[in-house]
């Protein structure tokens, strides 16, 4: 893994337009980073920010559908979507309110928030099948992409030449961001999550997602493992937000990343229907655009 020069890190930040947690967000990632912090502490700060303490409400009462009564204690609400969790909700709403539009015109900001929560949902989904927390899987889906938005934020005019001639794939926007700026998007975003608190291993897994195997990792590996499923994670979500036409050539090679994790076509079917659901679910909550989408055996 290849992180950023600090010196030109720092320069980065001095700019003011790095995508990065403020006020309540900044406090509760560096809350979040003590070993021995209390919920206590959380929820207090949480109950600072009436707006976000009633989002928390909302999102835990929508993780729990099917309780005989509602969520109405703050502390509930965080034991019943996790410290982790929180955090990433918190940090996707501070996030979305300052960069859900932006000045790079090639960069389909809703497209880029919407295939984001996508990602969160089906890591989240998939954290079963290769040991890790739902909620630390969650929150490295939803924060993998983020390279691309400081990029879009930092550079808005020589980023959108970049989205224009790189459509074909991701090795090619790494290659044309390495000759215009120095660094790519996967070393950005794990300079912003190593700052934020997020385990090495994690951003490791995030920074070769788009490329597991140039990782080197050894076969049956649990580093192999959590990076194919966040590889896969992004699969689904990318077949979320493309166009109906193009889902079904998509699906072939989505099954086959499936299967290098074990997990066979009826299983990947049946667990993407609910990841649709839930995205669908969540996508109203956080005000992101999405779409509806046929069960995957309707595609087929």
């Amino acid at each position: 893994m290849k992180l950023i020069d600090p010196t030109r890190y720092i320069k980065l930040k001095a700019s003011g337009r790095l995508p990065s947690p403020k006020g309540l967000a900044l406090a509760i990632v560096r809350l979040l980073q003590s070993d021995d912090y209390e919920i206590s502490e959380l929820v207090r700060l949480v109950k600072s920010d009436p707006a976000i303490a009633g989002e928390i409400l909302k999102f835990s009462n929508a993780a729990s559908y099917g309780r005989s009564r509602p969520i109405v204690s703050l502390s509930e609400a965080i034991t019943t979507l996790g410290t982790l969790r929180v955090r990433a909700i918190i940090l996707a709403l501070t996030m979305l309110h300052d960069h859900r539009s932006g000045n790079c015109a090639k960069f389909n900001y809703e497209q880029f928030w919407s295939r984001s929560l996508a990602t969160a949902i089906a890591a989240q989904s998939l954290a079963s099948y290769v040991g890790i927390n739902a909620e630390e899987h969650f929150t490295a889906g939803l924060l993998c992409c983020l390279g691309e938005l400081a990029l879009a934020s930092i550079f808005p005019d020589s980023y959108a030449k970049i989205v224009s001639q790189s459509e074909t794939g991701s090795n090619k926007r790494i290659e044309l961001e390495r000759g215009a700026f120095g660094n790519d998007h996967r070393e950005l975003c794990a300079n912003l999550l190593l700052e934020w608190g997020l385990p090495e291993a994690l951003i490791t897994a995030v920074y070769y997602c788009e490329n597991p195997d140039g990782a080197n990792f050894q076969e049956g590996s649990r580093m192999l493992g959590l990076t194919l499923s966040l590889n896969l994670a992004l699969a689904i979500a990318k077949i979320c937000v493309a166009d109906k036409g193009g889902r079904h050539q998509m699906l072939p090679n989505l099954y086959a990343k499936a299967n290098r994790l074990k997990i066979n076509s009826e299983e990947l079917n049946s667990m993407s229907d609910g990841i649709i659901a839930n995205w669908t679910e969540w996508g109203a909550l956080l005000k992101i655009q999405t779409s509806e989408i046929a069960t995957f055996a309707e595609i087929i």
